[in-house]
């Protein structure tokens, strides 16, 4: 007689949905279906000509925000000639290396929209849930009831548009960045960004190759990271350390961030050269990334400006201006808002800006824990190392080795999350799911026994716990121990070093090495030149 397993839909095919079937079938145990809405997997990193609804969108141009390293899945080191920054098309290379080693996409169903999840009618007793699906092809609609349910639908698909003054006059285009593409339709034309947010900026230094003239409008400012870090290395790798992380834990976030600030960002591009200098500190807000912007500013092919009083039938009227400032396009980057409308209403809790969420993952007025969301987070910091963490998780919660707390423990949880978070950070609607990258990465591995055993490395391979405590933070330190640890594990994280510089210099760590006579000579020279 076959055991039985577990039915389970996985909705939404990007990287959170492959990783999380990708976790499932190691575990065991299950049947698995993938619903992806689509007809091809990889989510945000599938580039696609055309914007649709409910699916993340990139430019053609579009480059990951973290390192191949400090990103990288725990068991599937990027290889070494792969760029540090991948490409949109590299990471979905990626991607379907990943999928086919692990043998993920048999589980796919393409072209399959989640229209309902509600509770099966045994719920109660079971914790099933009845789903919903609509082909986009035949238009044939379908249900099942599943033993489990993980959300893998993200967060940033559902843009988010402001209305000003005068906005319905306004005779020029306007569009959100989720429909930008290609930028040769701007050629020769005046272009108003609005928002300083990674997109954003990518719309206006992009757009700006080709614009007369690109404005980017900001209400707040930013704080701007390039992804060249001290000594050309990635930056990522240089600041993505346990113990430089460790600071939030002893000094209050804002005097981190000026410390940071002062000590690392104005060295690059003081704040002060912006015309709108930021109003929070930069640990109070998302990371924003951009290697151009700086002289993009300088050249004047980019000029910051305030944000929009009021539009014209033919312009703007900026923030502090008397006189219409012309346009011919508007690109709204203003960011998305959340929404799983699939789910039924008093799933996903939400008191004011507060969204109730257990570790962000959880609904912890449900008597079962058999609905699971993944990937959303805001982390300070890569994603998908804390997605895939999430998924390993989900999938020991749903064989049964691993049990939530109790429902009062759950709700203290997110209640002190979200006071820290509103301490720290600008009011936002999705200040309830902003996590510090390698403190959530650590809490979700300690939930199944994937935390790194710190005393016992010690006293057995302090190579090793050096790499760890003081080397950048890498995904695959979560397995070295616990279930479906992985042998490699150790060697990957100690040759990080020759896969970060490898597609650079095509050497290895040992040929990029310094005396100690070369660094005191750097550190003397730089304090004269550019104290």
């Amino acid at each position: 007689m076959a055991s039985f397993k577990k039915k389970i839909a996985v909705l939404g095919g990007g990287l959170a949905g492959m990783a999380t079937t990708a976790s499932l079938k190691e575990e065991g145990g299950f049947d698995i279906t993938c619903f992806e809405k689509t007809d091809k997997h990889g989510g945000t990193w599938c580039y696609r000509e055309e914007s649709i609804e409910g699916v993340a969108s990139i430019m053609p141009t579009t480059i990951i925000n973290h390192s191949k390293e400090v990103g990288a899945l725990s068991n599937f080191p990027p290889p070494k000639e792969v760029n540090n920054f991948m490409r949109h098309y590299e990471l979905y290379q990626y991607f379907n290396e990943f999928a086919a080693q692990k043998g993920i996409l048999e589980h796919f169903r393409f072209n399959s929209e989640v229209t309902s999840v509600k509770r099966a009618p045994d719920y109660e007793e079971t914790g099933r849930w009845t789903v919903t699906i609509r082909n986009t092809l035949s238009e044939e609609v379908t249900t099942d009831v599943y033993d489990g349910v993980l959300v893998c639908v993200g967060h940033v698909n559902r843009p988010k548009l402001p209305m000003y003054p005068g906005q319905d006059e306004f005779k020029g285009q306007i569009l959100h960045s989720h429909s930008l593409k290609k930028v040769a339709p701007y050629q020769d034309k005046i272009v108003t960004v609005v928002g300083m947010g990674c997109s954003g900026l990518d719309a206006a230094v992009e757009t700006s190759s080709v614009a007369k003239q690109v404005y980017l409008s900001t209400r707040s400012g930013a704080h701007v990271i390039n992804r060249i870090g001290y000594k050309g290395l990635p930056y990522d790798y240089n600041l993505i350390r346990s113990y430089l992380y460790k600071l939030f834990d002893i000094f209050p976030a804002n005097f981190v961030s000026w410390l940071f600030e002062k000590s690392y960002m104005d060295l690059r591009y003081n704040q002060k050269l912006y015309a709108v200098k930021p109003d929070h500190h930069i640990f109070s807000k998302d990371p924003i990334l951009n290697d151009h912007i700086g002289s993009k500013l300088m050249s004047g092919s980019v000029i910051m400006k305030p944000d929009i009083k009021c539009f014209t039938k033919d312009g703007i009227i900026f923030e502090g201006d008397s006189e219409v400032t012309q346009s011919d396009v508007v690109i709204m980057s203003t960011g998305y808002t959340w929404k799983f409308p699939f789910l039924e209403d008093d799933i996903v809790e939400k008191e004011n800006d507060k969204i109730n969420l257990y570790k962000c993952m959880f609904p912890p007025q449900l008597p079962h824990a058999t609905l699971i969301i993944i990937g959303f987070i805001l982390p300070f910091g890569p994603g998908f190392p804390p997605g895939e963490l999430q998924s390993r998780w989900a999938a020991q919660i749903l064989a049964g080795k691993c049990r939530l707390p109790s429902k009062e423990k759950m709700y203290k949880d997110i209640e002190t999350r979200y006071e820290e978070n509103s301490k720290r950070y600008t009011p936002n609607e999705k200040t309830s799911i902003r996590v510090d990258y390698i403190s959530y990465c650590d809490d979700i591995a300690s939930q199944f026994g994937a935390k790194p055993d710190i005393l016992r490395l010690f006293f057995t391979d302090f190579r090793l716990l050096y790499r760890i405590l003081l080397g950048p933070s890498l995904s695959y330190q979560y397995r070295l121990q616990g279930p479906h640890s992985w042998d490699g594990a150790r060697e990957a994280i100690m040759t990080c070093e020759d896969r970060i510089l490898w597609p650079i210099t095509k050497r290895d760590s040992k040929a990029m090495r310094e005396s100690l006579f070369q660094i005191l000579i750097q550190k003397i020279l730089n304090f004269i030149f550019f104290w």
